[in-house]
């Protein structure tokens, strides 16, 4: 009874356990980890945070809009007065006579000093504002540039997204191209097991040489280490998409297989359409309306600017002060500076020249790429056609190999290079699927608008 008991036990434990471990796995498709990868990865964060520092420069480009208000007050003591004047005072010696007998008769009588000090201590305040009415410009024209800005974030954004979603797909399809190749071992192993069972009984049987079995024991060996490089492989390539993905590459268990693709001529675009409507080449138009922007604000800084303002004042440091207000208006004409605005507009207008030459060259350049990932994928696909039709004759070749092995015609050694050749064959489709799938892939994200 104890030990039925225990048996049951035990078989209730290791159910829980298998059903913890499968919880905390996690089966993903290839949708799933691009959208982990949108969520998580930390370089598509931060380009959120590049567009919300673009924004803010937008909103401090706009303020220049508004009126600038200052208020300022201020409070002094001096050791001596700032400013005195007194009968000694005057140079003109008959004036001052006459003043000094007029102050013996009476200035006592009058209450009046010989001297008089001003602006020895006080506060004064001062509240202004000013508004700019024009200013060559410069104000709607930076308006304009940071709003270029936060369209050139939104650019960049968008195309880091792209490599992120073209990352996480390719590592995706190349760790599932491994899963593939372990599953191609695990049917060559059955092989060489059967074979090696077979074997064994030959060689009690004197049919067959000890020696035959001393060659399966090797190919189980490469089978081995190959099944190592594999997981190794995986292993590896899990930790790549996880830190991508940002998730535990142990738990990670991915579920697409791989599909039978439709041919390239299904999505082929023309290269100067699919190149008009990427996101670099609308980054490469901005870079040139920047620079026309750039030289318009140049200029506006040798154009005369208007400023219109009032204040409102108070002091204490007359007898008997008042309240003040006032409003005014600037002019300012930049006179000296044309020669230098002169140069300045020179070079922007070599910048824009640049500007369109850059996009002239990478527009080229970027017709070249599409062009070469076309050219790629209609090669991967014919690599495909080919090595359907290599494991095609690989395994007619094996069914008739291990015919003639059966009936004593060929040698093990025929056989398991007929094993060989279809384990090769095998891994040779799965990897022309791969490369097919990653240059569609590469392609669509350059072609697709």
């Amino acid at each position: 009874m104890k030990i039925r008991l225990t048996i049951v036990f035990a078989l209730l434990l290791a159910t829980n356990l298998l059903a913890q471990k499968a919880d905390s796995l996690r089966c993903l498709t290839v949708v799933d980890c691009i959208d982990l990868a949108l969520q998580n990865n930390i370089t598509l964060k931060n380009n959120q945070l590049e567009i919300e520092k673009a924004l803010a420069t937008k909103n401090e480009a706009r303020a220049e809009y508004f009126p600038k208000v200052t208020t300022q007050a201020l409070a002094f003591d001096a050791m001596n007065p700032m400013l005195s004047f007194g009968i000694e005072d005057i140079d003109n010696a008959l004036v001052r006579q006459t003043l000094y007998n007029l102050y013996a008769q009476y200035g006592t009588v009058l209450g009046l000093q010989k001297e008089y000090s001003f602006a020895q201590n006080g506060m004064v305040f001062n509240t202004m504002a000013i508004e700019p009415v024009f200013a060559g410009g410069r104000i709607f024209n930076g308006n304009k540039l940071a709003k270029l800005g936060i369209k050139a974030a939104e650019y960049q954004a968008k195309i880091k997204e792209d490599e992120v979603c073209l990352q996480t797909e390719s590592l995706y399809w190349q760790i599932v191209s491994l899963q593939e190749k372990i599953t191609t071992l695990d049917q060559l192993d059955q092989l060489l097991d059967t074979l090696s069972k077979d074997l064994e009984g030959a060689i009690e049987a004197g049919l067959m040489m000890p020696t035959d079995q001393y060659k399966i024991t090797i190919k189980k060996n490469e089978s081995q280490l190959n099944r190592k490089k594999l997981n190794d492989g995986i292993t590896l390539l899990k930790m790549a998409l996880a830190q991508t993905i940002g998730v535990d590459w142990r738990t990670m268990v991915l579920t697409d297989t791989l599909a039978l693709q439709a041919m390239p001529t299904e999505y082929y675009h023309e290269a100067s359409a699919a190149v008009a409507h990427r996101n670099e080449s609308y980054l490469l138009d901005l870079a040139l309306q920047a620079e026309k922007l750039k030289k318009k604000m140049t200029l506006g800084e040798a154009l005369p600017s208007l400023l219109v303002g009032g204040s409102v004042n108070y002091h204490t440091v007359l007898e008997n002060a008042k309240p003040n207000a006032m409003v005014f208006a600037v002019l300012q004409v930049p006179i000296t500076d044309w020669h230098k605005t002169v140069f300045k507009l020179k070079k922007n207008d070599l910048e824009a020249e640049m500007a369109e030459n850059n996009r002239q060259n990478f527009t080229e350049m970027m017709e070249m790429q599409t062009n070469q990932a076309w050219f790629n994928l209609e090669q991967s696909w014919l690599r495909i056609s080919m090595a359907q039709t290599a494991l095609n004759d690989a395994e007619a070749n094996l069914k008739i190999t291990q015919d003639y092995y059966e009936a004593g015609l060929v040698t093990l050694s025929d056989l398991l290079e007929a094993q060989t050749m279809v384990k090769n064959s095998h891994d040779e489709l799965s990897d022309s699927r791969i490369e097919y799938q990653l240059n569609l892939i590469q392609y669509k994200q350059l072609t697709d608008f």
